[in-house]
């Protein structure tokens, strides 16, 4: 767990962040295992495997991330 923050673990909570338009954070883990915020933004689609987020930070910006690669979380 990130602290702060809920992860959406299920792809229940991945729609419901989705629908409410949730500001989302992206999660990778660096060599040394430790996590860091790759994005923050929307929930713009998803799949079983991937995740579309549209940025907070740059609004012509919208990537996939690996739903096995990556965590996503909201702020609670």
């Amino acid at each position: 767990m990130i602290y702060g923050t809920k992860l959406l673990e299920t792809d229940t909570e991945i729609f419901i962040a989705a629908l409410t338009k949730t500001p989302v954070y992206v999660w990778s883990l660096d060599s040394l295992g430790v996590y860091y915020q790759v994005n923050s933004g929307f929930i713009v689609k998803y799949t079983p495997d991937e995740v579309q987020i549209h940025s907070e930070h740059d609004s012509s910006l919208t990537q996939w991330y690996s739903r096995e690669t990556n965590e996503f979380s909201i702020r609670f």
